[in-house]
């Protein structure tokens, strides 16, 4: 299992941040709603920078009630293929997350998860399918000839080599465009309205693949199971989880779900005992969100009867001795000061950053989704904390 490498980085406490630091900045909250589309994605797992889940208004809809943080994530749910409103044995899972990272916009297709992977697939998208950035972060497969055709093959390209449109690059997507200016250029040619072109398209490509889903009584259950959890928004994603397919994990991947819980752990209890001390709202919430990376973790390791730590709600105790010895360690760092106590903040984030990155690596697809969510809040903790050094 991968070490730990915050031990390494403690010798660096002394280093300068640029900059100075910010007073905590009041939050304005309002409803934020963003449409989740291939066909229309129904029951998915959209949660935002910081883990904030948004509610599943239905047909594709879905309602963050305060204001989200950047990037937004989609996993998980079903693609309402004849757009009938009903997820049944003509409909057919998303299998891959789907992504928007320009601020304020509140459109996910394929096209904005391209265009928030890689600056260069977005500049293709630009510049080879004549669409402005406005466009591409407004229009929707079922509002576009092109985006619809675009959408379409990509997913296919996906589909057929079992990857993630987060794994395209620039080759990757020059190789499909010839497929791709066919079929705007069928699209164009149709005599139907824009809806009943690419619905027709949707169905005929999802009966191609043959990944239309199975519609017996026992996956009817799961799919009403996840349509639900995604309505009542619930941090817990168990139901998600449950709707992914079981894998075979190694012992490393065993190891890492529970190193990682207990990491997150680390962090919780930090910036709990740092807000005791010092005050700062940001370690308290922070730490309410660590919380509920902890508590996806071990909704993993629930799935995959794993044993999960003891003592999870006890402050500052740990079963494994080098996480003790790192607790009691950067407990003793953050009480030099208040600013030593954000460069902790930094140091944790960072740490929690590079073990993510590297676990997420040949991950299956729950697990990866966890991580990814995890991930995203790491971020953004972490430019939260740096804000704060001076």
């Amino acid at each position: 299992m991968k070490k730990n490498f915050l031990y390494g980085s403690l010798i660096a406490t002394s280093l300068i941040f640029a900059g100075c630091g910010s007073s905590d900045t009041a939050i304005q909250d309002s409803t934020t709603d963003i449409t989740v589309e291939r066909g229309p994605v129904i029951g998915a797992y959209v949660v935002d920078a910081n883990a904030k889940r948004a509610i599943n208004l239905g047909n594709g809809q879905y309602r963050f009630i305060s204001t989200p943080t950047y990037p937004i994530t989609a996993y998980g749910g079903y693609i309402d293929v004849n757009r009938d409103g009903i997820i049944d044995g003509n409909d057919t899972t998303l299998t891959m997350p789907l992504s928007l990272s320009q601020q304020n916009r509140t459109k996910l297709t394929i096209l904005t998860t391209l265009a928030s992977s890689n600056d260069t697939l977005k500049t293709e998208l630009l510049n080879s399918y004549g669409l402005s950035e406005e466009e591409l972060f407004t229009l929707t497969p079922s509002t576009s000839l092109k985006v619809s055709a675009i959408s379409d093959i990509v997913f296919k390209y996906c589909i057929e080599n079992n990857s993630s449109v987060t794994d395209m690059n620039l080759t990757t997507l020059q190789s499909i465009r010839t497929d791709i200016e066919t079929l705007i250029t069928a699209n164009e040619n149709s005599t139907q309205t824009i809806l009943e072109t690419v619905t027709a398209n949707e169905i005929v490509l999802i009966d191609d693949l043959n990944i239309t889903l199975e519609d017996t009584d026992a996956n009817m259950t799961i799919v009403s199971n996840t349509v639900t959890q995604s309505t009542l928004q619930t941090q817990d994603p168990t139901i998600l989880l449950a709707s992914l397919p079981i894998a075979e994990l190694t012992d490393e991947q065993k190891e890492g779900l529970v190193f990682m819980y207990q990491e997150e752990k680390v962090a919780r209890d930090v910036y709990t005992k740092m807000y005791e001390k010092w005050g700062t709202k940001v370690f308290l919430n922070i730490s309410k969100s660590e919380q509920t990376h902890m508590d996806s973790v071990r909704a993993i390791l629930e799935k995959y009867d794993l044993e999960v730590p003891v003592a999870s709600d006890t402050i500052g105790i740990f079963e494994l001795e080098e996480l003790q010895n790192l607790y009691n360690t950067l407990i003793t760092m953050g009480n030099v000061s208040s600013n030593e106590a954000m460069k902790v903040g930094v140091l944790v984030e960072e740490t929690d950053i590079a073990d993510l990155i590297e676990r997420m690596n040949d991950a299956p697809e729950d697990i990866r989704v966890v991580y990814q969510s995890l991930l995203n809040g790491s971020y953004n903790h972490l430019n939260a904390f740096s804000k704060q050094v001076y």
